[in-house]
């Protein structure tokens, strides 16, 4: 019977992931994955593999844990342009304050490793690829409860949106303001989500009356 392993695998990917957000995959080593985990190298090999393994087990990671909980207004609030509001205010407060882990790791490993990688190109897309289809479901639910003009594709909309992320996640890895920041959230949002005009408002209104009536 093996022994039982001494470490929690969350907090050792947990460890690990920070280090990959800010060092890159090129940028860390495993001597520097045995400092940030504390695990020996002999570990670290026997739990995950080697480091390709290990990285490939922090995107997932990554896309389980840090994604999940960042395209949660998107799944939870119920008003489509009030999820979307609150979706891209999260990402301009995290674009600002986290200095440490600038930009997404999805995106740094798209500009970085993927290309060459199709183990992780495949995680990337995958990741990616969710946001996407978070970003088109919330914009087809801002439609139907006429938060959002009904002359909007839901599919369009998603994927323009998403390249606005990877567009705000690649500035934040140089340093981008805070008003610019908004202001390029403010009008892509305007752009490709618009709010009703006040004719399709008022036809979408008498609709849900006649439906009760």
């Amino acid at each position: 019977m093996g022994r039982a392993r001494s470490f929690q695998t969350q907090d050792i990917l947990e460890r690990a992931t920070l280090l990959f957000w800010r060092n890159g995959y090129n940028g860390t080593s495993m001597r520097e994955l045995v400092d940030a985990t504390g695990l020996a190298k002999a570990s670290l090999y026997n739990a995950f593999g080697n480091k390709e393994d290990i990285f490939l087990a922090v995107l997932n990671y990554y896309i389980e844990q840090k994604q999940c909980i960042s395209t949660k207004p998107l799944r939870e609030i119920a008003n489509g342009r009030d999820a979307l509001d609150a979706y891209f205010a999260n990402l301009a407060h995290n674009t600002l304050e986290n200095k440490k882990t600038p930009g997404c790791l999805l995106v740094n490993t798209a500009a970085e490793q993927a290309i060459h990688e199709p183990a992780m190109r495949e995680l990337v897309d995958k990741g990616m690829s969710r946001t996407e289809g978070y970003l088109a479901k919330t914009v087809a639910r801002g439609i139907k409860d006429g938060s959002i003009s009904p002359n909007v594709d839901p599919y369009l909309a998603g994927a323009c949106l998403v390249n606005v992320v990877v567009g705000i996640r690649v500035m934040a890895c140089k340093g981008i303001s805070e008003k610019k920041l908004h202001q390029v959230i403010e009008a892509n949002l305007k752009a490709h989500t618009p709010k009703p005009s006040k004719t399709a408002a008022r036809q979408q209104h008498d609709r849900h009356i006649a439906y009760f009536l």
